[in-house]
């Protein structure tokens, strides 16, 4: 005579699933929040390296052409940038990490050489806070 095998079949209880599914939510959570944080690190990366090419472009700019002078440079930035060599895809170039446009304005420096500042609103907001925030 064979023995049965008498194993008592468990199944999973409500309580169990909802403590694995809690235990999933607050893993997903802290990743969201941890990809958010690399996603607007990005943006201002993106924005950072948007600026000094965009500052070298417009010095190479005034430097190849004797006949321009910084103002005329930084009121036609645009096209200049999007004539350059160096831009690549230049209309991403033309927008910072946020999408929207940086504001160009010429400077002298303390040599007396005239600059470009190249400045985006969303990445001084954003550095503004992680300062603030440490």
């Amino acid at each position: 005579m064979k023995k049965k095998d008498k194993r008592k079949k468990r199944s999973v209880t409500l309580i169990e699933m909802i403590v694995v599914m809690l235990l999933i939510a607050t893993i997903a959570g802290a990743l969201a929040y941890n990809y958010q944080g690399s996603l607007t690190e990005g943006k201002a990366f993106k924005t950072r390296e948007g600026i000094s090419r965009i500052k070298t472009i417009l010095s190479l700019a005034l430097a190849e052409d004797s006949s321009l002078n910084a103002q005329q440079v930084a009121s036609n930035w645009e096209s200049i940038v999007k004539q350059s060599p160096l831009s690549g895809k230049a209309n991403d170039l033309l927008k910072d990490g946020w999408g929207k446009s940086y504001s160009v304005s010429p400077v002298t420096n303390e040599n007396g050489e005239e600059e470009f500042s190249v400045t985006s609103r969303d990445l001084q907001t954003y550095e503004s806070k992680k300062k603030s925030s440490r």
